[in-house]
């Protein structure tokens, strides 16, 4: 029974809600149930359904408290909460807000495109079910969504606007949040069959509700937690959207009213916080929000109901208000204990690298082998995953040093002749389709893959096998076009960059390294999932731009034409520090992006059909790739140690180089 509520004047509104909750539910796109999660909270969701619960609330008021809510209320309730819903996905791609009742945004799960497209979904669902019910519900939900826009285009046109008036801000959160819940309680009352002049006093109810609801919305993220609501608080400032508490303390403020008139760093934001609270306007807005309750009740006087329902219903609006304590955020799980030392190999791996690197020519010595971007790199959290076998950890650890030492070869800035930088993309290309029983060209590279290749393709499928060859073969092509770029010193724009960079990433080696090691191949429709591809991405960029900070120094001596602080810095004429500072902003906004994926992932792999009960097992090879990408700036491939030795690049280079008047062997 939600807060407030006396169930010996409403005694079937829990029920009544489960029925909502049952009208409620993803929306399902034929042939595609994967997609279905998109709009699905799970059974365990924490909606207060406050909308819902004021329909009901309206429908008894004008039929009988006492009996069960007609099937057509029930729906009008669902409606109304579906066009809240859809409302919520848009609001969070607009607010770039990653968290929701306490858990990952669809935004930042699914992406603003995905999120956008679904809370489009949901808001259609929710307009059909007016319409179903008649004309006159139809043309209701028409009027309150224009409305609701309305609201959203008035507050964002005043964004950041220091003068904002208090009007503007109340005409805009007429709009946005009063708009609904008036539409919410006029369909309820439109189901219990009364006169127009009732449902109009449900429907002003509604609305002065609305807006004592949205002004304490307003006052609750400047002075509440986020553990408290569920979502992060102080939102609104940052983002320009300055609420009444604000806009009063301005207009007798000037050091907070300098503040608003530009976007305000995270320590400004809270310095403005507190002047807004030390102001005393949270309590004027506070008053504010009671006179419209006043209003609201004022408009029940008049219509002649059962008093004790009257009074129950005023009494859980005004419950409904103060979201602190109503224990609908999901809270999160324990914090792990902190991974940031990193477990190294085990010795007996480690001595095989070793012996593998040196008896294959790749390091001509254990210091080479020791080297500190090849074998630095290879940090692995030792309880995050259980290798199949030792043979399938080897085979693992023994891909991942050689695509760092390709890498290598391809931005050694000694590497300056571009027909050599195409011998060697040549030469490369041939020794993946030799045949490992007698390869073409002797040298420590072919050698070396000869004697991973038979082992990484054991128990693979064929199919496995030609899509990590051909994606090989595509990686070697990106390294040859970036290793020209260095050479001509070209800096690609901004908006290049990521394409650019993910071409070189490697990030299919990434997780051909996790499927080998735990011996099992991640099914192409996972891989094909919408957040599949964003957890893989964020992975990518939140490992890829640590990378340009950490290597920023070594990268602009070595001209690297794929980091993102040069590319800011071309592009925009900044300082290295403005620019640092721009792609830390980016940085810290992916990585919480890849956090909140990472919470919703296990979820997500439980429903996920077609994974044969595997899903989490899959799951946990995400969490590998994911956590290594938020870790990657505490590995020790950035940092010499006294023990290794740097390889001679050319050695390695000049044994495969296959210019382009020599044909290549390959296996039939």
């Amino acid at each position: 029974m939600p807060r407030a509520i006396d169930s010996a004047v409403f005694p079937h509104l829990d029920a009544d809600l489960d029925r909502v909750r049952e009208v409620l539910g993803p929306i399902r796109l034929p042939g595609r149930p994967e997609l279905t999660a998109l709009t699905d909270d799970g059974p365990d969701t924490s909606r207060r359904l406050v909308r819902p619960t004021v329909t009901l609330l309206s429908y008894y008021l004008l039929a009988d408290p006492a009996a069960p809510a007609d099937d057509r209320a029930v729906r009008a309730a669902a409606a109304v909460e579906l066009l809240h819903l859809g409302s919520l996905y848009h609001d969070d791609v607009i607010d770039h807000a990653y968290e929701r009742r306490g858990r990952p945004s669809a935004n930042a799960v699914w992406g603003s495109r995905m999120a956008v497209l679904g809370g489009d979904s949901v808001t259609a669902s929710g307009g059909r079910m007016l319409i179903e019910l008649g004309q006159r519900e139809g043309l209701a939900g028409s009027i309150a969504s224009a409305q609701m826009c309305a609201g959203m285009v008035i507050e964002a046109a005043d964004q950041y606007v220091a003068s904002r008036s208090e009007q503007a801000y109340l005409d805009a959160i007429d709009g946005k949040t009063a708009a609904l819940l008036s539409l919410a309680c006029r369909v309820g009352a439109m189901q219990a069959g009364r006169s127009e002049e009732q449902e109009e006093a449900l429907a002003l109810f509604g609305r002065h509700f609305g807006l004592a609801y949205q002004l304490y919305d307003d006052i609750l993220d400047l002075t509440s937690t986020a553990e408290e609501m569920g979502k992060p608080v102080n939102a609104d400032l940052p983002e320009g959207i300055y609420t009444l508490p604000v806009i009063r303390a301005a207009a007798r403020d000037q050091n907070l009213a300098r503040l608003l008139r530009r976007a305000m760093t995270g320590e400004e934001a809270a310095h403005a916080r507190e002047l807004v609270i030390a102001s005393g306007a949270v309590d004027q807005a506070q008053a504010m929000a009671e006179e419209f309750l006043g209003q609201a009740a004022g408009q029940l006087a008049a219509v002649p109901v059962d008093p004790r329902a009257r009074d129950a219903m005023i009494a859980y609006v005004r419950s409904a208000l103060d979201r602190r304590t109503a224990g609908f955020a999901v809270p999160r799980q324990p914090a792990q204990p902190s991974r940031a030392h990193f477990e190294a190999l085990s010795p007996e791996v480690a001595q095989w690298l070793r012996n593998w690197m040196v008896d294959t020519g790749l390091a001509l010595s254990a210091a080479e082998a020791d080297h500190h971007r090849w074998a630095g790199a290879l940090r692995i959290p030792a309880d995050d995953l259980t290798p199949a076998d030792a043979a399938r950890e080897q085979t693992s650890v023994g891909l991942a040093v050689l695509a760092f030492l390709w890498d290598d070869l391809f931005e050694d800035p000694q590497l300056r002749d571009p027909e050599a930088v195409t011998a060697l993309r040549r030469g490369m290309v041939a020794m993946l389709r030799q045949d490992p029983e007698k390869p073409w060209r002797s040298g420590a590279i072919p050698t070396a893959w000869a004697s991973l290749w038979p082992r990484l393709r054991e128990g693979r499928t064929a199919r496995w096998q030609e899509r990590f060859l051909d994606s090989l073969e595509a990686w070697f092509g990106a390294c040859e076009r970036e290793a020209h770029h260095r050479i001509n010193g070209y800096i690609p724009a901004t908006a290049d960059y990521l394409p650019l960079r993910r071409s070189t990433s490697g990030i299919d080696i990434a997780l051909a390294c996790v499927e080998v090691y735990q011996d099992r191949e991640l099914p192409s429709k996972l891989r094909n999932h919408p957040v599949i591809r964003r957890l893989e991405e964020l992975a990518f960029l939140v490992t890829f731009v640590e990378n340009d900070l950490v290597s920023l120094d070594r990268d602009e001596a070595d001209h690297v034409p794929y980091n993102l602080v040069r590319a800011v810095r071309h592009e925009t004429g900044c300082t290295r520090r403005e620019a640092v500072d721009q792609v830390q902003r980016r940085l810290a906004d992916q990585r919480a992006q890849l956090e909140a994926v990472l919470r919703y992932a296990p979820a997500l792999f439980r429903i996920l059909p077609g994974l044969s009960g595997q899903g989490k097992k899959y799951a946990s090879m995400y969490e590998v790739i994911a956590q290594g990408a938020l870790r990657v700036n505490q590995s020790d491939r950035y940092t010499q140690n006294s023990t290794s030795a740097a390889p001679d690049l050319e050695r390695l280079r000049r044994e495969i180089y296959l210019p382009a008047d020599e044909p290549a062997f390959t296996a039939p």
